[in-house]
């Protein structure tokens, strides 16, 4: 049988600094400071992994099996007591292990990876009576807000799971859509309206301002520097919005049916905007005009649409069970249709681009890759009910889904292939 040799563990500790061994244990949860030698008895679990590699009885062998073991069991630990982890923060130490023996690497990494869901220690969140249509982060990453067909908007602490701000009260139909821009949030309703809300204290800053001539709204958007809001409706238009007086300056007309989704360019210059009509449209903010002829192969509604970060594609999602990945100037399609097997209702970008997650009324999350529109394989476990919005965290390390199952879910979306140790 394999043996893990202590020795091997003193040359890791000589090549890499204490400096950078302690900052490899800090990413694990609540382990701030440590005395580097082996644990008592007495000690927590927690400590077991640094102690696969900061051993320094020479005279002693610990068995593979039962040390990779006992890595994993100090997981299981942490998940118990409620600590967050990620598998992002075991990468350090996984490395380090690697070099005193890759095995032991190799098995942790796999215990890690085999977990039956990466849902988060505290998720679901419970508090909304309804179902949740809407779920989007705020920029500290640690809380987020979101919206339901209870007419109430919600402010999370996901380290607690508890809703910190709210329940916020003042639409008087289901609770569609909601965005985030630093303290502002923005959220629209069935009853025709939008309102705007401040983050710190859940404040109405704004509203509720009548749009869409009192009729749905569907989706609403901020532009990326906060100065704009775009929103889509059921009087088949889209409209900017002045984010700070709530007074409209433009309306985009063209679709033929309802407008169900809208997004800024990143540079803010442009709109897409998507239909039941089962086209796409690209529109120009300043004037409000339509920019070329809109994109038509969807064969149902396009609910969903986005551009990439750096402008160069459009995103659209189709009750057709497709995504089309278009090119933003040619307005052909880069890949073939994503196929995507069901009926899927929301997407969302990741802040580095490289990612785009989908969610389903069967309740299945999935991630597709952006440059290929390959799926890239997760353990995610299914919502009891559909999932109607899906978030990704400012980090891009998290998932936030919430479903008709009247649940928010936290998920460990870590991107373990491009992450980087830039020690």
């Amino acid at each position: 049988m394999p043996l893990f040799c202590a020795r091997s563990v003193l040359i890791t500790c000589d090549v890499h600094p204490q400096s950078h061994r302690k900052k490899a244990l800090e990413g694990l949860p609540n382990v701030h400071s440590l005395g580097f030698g082996y644990p008592d008895s007495n000690s927590s679990p927690r400590f077991s992994l640094g102690s696969l590699i900061l051993k320094k009885d020479n005279n002693k062998s610990t068995d593979l099996t039962l040390a990779a073991a006992s890595a994993h069991n100090a997981l299981r630990a942490l998940e118990a007591s409620g600590k967050r982890y990620r598998p992002a923060a075991l990468q350090r130490i996984i490395r380090l292990i690697a070099i005193a023996t890759p095995q032991l690497a190799e098995k942790l990494t796999s215990k890690v990876r085999s977990s039956p869901s990466p849902e988060l220690p505290g998720s679901p969140l419970r508090g909304h009576t309804d179902e949740v249509y809407a779920v989007a982060f705020l920029p500290d990453g640690r809380h987020l807000v979101s919206g339901s067909r209870d007419k109430m908007l919600r402010i999370w602490d996901i380290e607690t799971g508890k809703t910190v701000i709210g329940p916020l009260v003042g639409h008087t139909r289901p609770v569609c859509c909601v965005a985030v821009h630093g303290s502002r949030i923005a959220s629209c309703s069935y009853d025709g309206t939008f309102s705007i809300w401040d983050a710190d204290s859940g404040k109405l800053v704004l509203g509720p301002i009548t749009a869409h001539q009192g009729k749905a709204v569907y989706c609403i958007a901020y532009s990326r520097d906060g100065t704009r809001i775009a929103t889509a409706g059921a009087d088949n238009c889209a409209a900017i919005w002045d984010a700070n007086t709530g007074v409209q300056l433009r309306e985009m007309v063209g679709h033929t049916s309802y407008v169900m989704c809208v997004a800024f360019s990143e540079d803010g210059t442009r709109l897409v905007s998507g239909s039941c009509d089962a086209t796409v449209r690209i529109w120009d903010v300043a004037s409000g005009e339509c920019i070329g002829e809109p994109l038509t192969g969807h064969t149902n509604w396009v609910t969903a649409a986005c551009f990439s970060r750096d402008d160069k594609r459009i995103f659209s999602l189709s009750d057709d069970c497709t995504i089309r990945i278009w090119d933003a100037e040619t307005r052909e399609l880069i890949v073939e249709p994503l196929q995507m097997g069901s009926w899927v209702v929301c997407m969302a970008l990741s802040p580095d681009g490289k990612r785009l997650a989908s969610g389903s009324v069967g309740g299945k999350i999935a991630l597709r890759d952006v440059q290929t529109g390959a799926a890239i394989p997760t353990p995610f476990r299914d919502h009891e009910a559909g999932v109607y919005s899906v978030a990704f965290s400012p980090d891009g390390c998290m998932i936030a889904s919430a479903s008709r199952d009247k649940t928010i879910a936290l998920w460990d979306a870590t991107d373990e292939d491009v992450e980087q140790d830039n020690d």
